[in-house]
């Protein structure tokens, strides 16, 4: 059974006006068999929207969870270095893309649920073989800990990029008044006890000169990733929104794929 967090007290409007950044968009542009939009229904039949970049029905998925102030279709001019191995999935939240309602810190977490539960069923649906990996940039870090945490038999590796392991710090960086967190423990929102429980082979890349989410989160998320297969990349010039632009970054999520045998 899934442990279900409570996490209503995340949903201050303050809290939620400083953490998210959504762009709404009228349309993705025309679909392609390689490149189309799904839609997954949540709570509230509210629809969240995704993009689906198709390399074959017999290759590795990827889930992916993208960060904070992006929408699905900026990573159009970067799929393709995905597609030439692996399928790619771009999840949106609520309030970004296409995608109905108003962002959330709790919604964020427990549509995530919903969205995974769907995408496998959608992957079987039609015809999709290989197996399905999960993938968190940045704010999108919480999304995919918090699934490789409650389905680990359901994947065969997490990766995590330029991801946060202490909420409340992120939190106070992002403005947010420490009097609205007063009562709360950090544990009962942290990353860290859910990586405790990723037996999962696990990547953890990360810039060096990341100013945003400071480099020594990804170190505590190692750290606290309970797999035997984890590795830690740091890529030293990098920052937070620069770090795909380097060869290694590419490079280390296909080594790691194929050194667990997964490509």
């Amino acid at each position: 059974m899934v442990e279900k967090r409570i996490l209503d007290f995340l949903n201050d409007p303050i809290i939620n006006h400083r953490v998210f950044y959504p762009q709404a968009l009228a349309s993705y542009g025309k679909d392609s068999p390689s490149r189309f939009t799904l839609f997954f229904e949540v709570d509230d039949n509210t629809k969240v929207s995704a993009i689906f970049h198709k390399s074959s029905e017999d290759v590795p998925t990827v889930l992916f969870f993208h960060g904070n102030g992006e929408i699905a279709s900026d990573y159009d001019f970067f799929a393709s270095n995905y597609t030439s191995k692996l399928n790619l999935c771009i999840v949106e939240y609520r309030g970004y893309g296409l995608s109905e309602g108003t962002p959330s810190f709790s919604t964020m977490l427990t549509d995530a649920h919903k969205i995974f539960s769907d995408f496998k069923k959608y992957l079987t649906k039609n015809g999709f073989t290989g197996p399905l990996i999960l993938m968190g940039r940045s704010l999108g870090s919480a999304s995919a800990i918090e699934l490789a945490s409650s389905y680990q038999e359901d994947i065969v590796a997490l990766i995590i990029e330029s991801g946060f392991a202490e909420t409340f710090k992120l939190l106070y960086k992002l403005g947010i008044p420490k009097s609205l967190l007063m009562g709360h423990n950090e544990m009962d929102i942290s990353p860290l006890p859910l990586m405790e429980k990723i037996l999962r082979p696990t990547l953890i890349i990360h810039g060096e000169r990341d100013f945003i989410i400071p480099v020594n989160d990804a170190y505590l998320l190692h750290s606290a990733c309970s797999s035997e297969n984890k590795k830690l990349v740091i890529i030293t010039p990098a920052g937070h929104n620069d770090i795909m632009n380097y060869p290694l970054y590419l490079k280390s999520i296909f080594e790691f794929l194929a050194t667990q045998q997964i490509l």
